[in-house]
């Protein structure tokens, strides 16, 4: 067992859903990583004047997130689905562009309200007003996804504000748990996914650019047909194992899987 104050949870509990461990989340300190949070975070988050759409929470900068929350009211707008969402912290919106093709089909929705989704995305700001641009969002199959976010947004908040857990072994072997942790994660995923979205899966995580990359250089430079790279994009996708960067064709692994 573990404690910190009166926080008390098994080792290792903090993982559901397709997040993050979270002392593999509270060790990764780039603005770039993936951290979960809450929605009351989101909101107090503090935000850079000298740089847009820079945020820090904890101290520590943060840009993409990934939390849980019911699905309040969804707008369908001409380019975008706006939902307001709610995971009893607070209510935050998030919108979900949509690609050209799809922009005839905005009043069609997957979701519906009351539902309980998983949002990926960067926090943004407009006009005073911060929202979430969404890079996935999946429905919520199990409620403990809820329960079990809720704790690791309180697991990596604990670290930022009190510092590393002490587990008592003294044996220095945390971070090493973590990384095994996440890299079993990655292990669990592959035995499950095609072959084509391994092989892509496996270029873009050694290619870790930025930028991303775009699907004809992954096609050349990883052996694949066009058609391939598209189908392995879109299962990829639909995992929440990589996002769109540049444009619809650019992908880069979501930090932090």
């Amino acid at each position: 067992m573990t404690s910190y104050g009166g926080y008390t949870g098994n080792d290792g509990g903090g993982f559901f859903g397709g997040s993050q461990s979270g002392s593999q989340a509270a060790n990764a300190v780039s603005e770039d990583s993936l951290r979960p949070v809450t929605v009351k975070q989101i909101i107090d988050a503090e935000q850079s004047f000298n740089r847009e759409n820079s945020f820090r929470i904890d101290g520590a900068d943060v840009s993409q997130v990934t939390f849980v929350g019911m699905v309040r009211q969804i707008s369908p707008q001409t380019t975008n689905i706006t939902y307001r969402l709610d995971d009893g912290t607070g209510i935050i919106e998030v919108k979900q562009w949509l690609d050209a093709d799809r922009q005839d089909d905005a009043a069609q929705t997957p979701f519906r309200e009351e539902q309980y989704v998983r949002v990926w995305g960067r926090l943004r700001s407009f006009g005073n007003k911060r929202h979430v641009g969404v890079h996935v969002i999946k429905p919520v199959t199990d409620f403990n996804e809820v329960n079990y976010h809720l704790l690791e947004a309180t697991y990596v908040h604990l670290f930022f504000t009190r510092g590393a857990l002490n587990t008592g072994g003294g044996d220095g072997n945390a971070a090493e748990d973590d990384s095994m942790f996440v890299e079993n994660n990655d292990s669990m995923f592959l035995q499950g996914a095609s072959a084509r979205a391994r092989k892509m899966y496996q270029y873009l995580n050694q290619a870790k650019s930025g930028e991303g990359t775009n699907m004809h250089v992954i096609a050349k430079e990883a052996n694949m047909t066009i058609q391939d790279v598209m189908a392995a994009a879109e299962e990829l996708l639909g995992h929440g194992k990589i996002y769109t960067t540049l444009d619809d064709e650019t992908f880069a692994v979501l930090e932090g899987f």
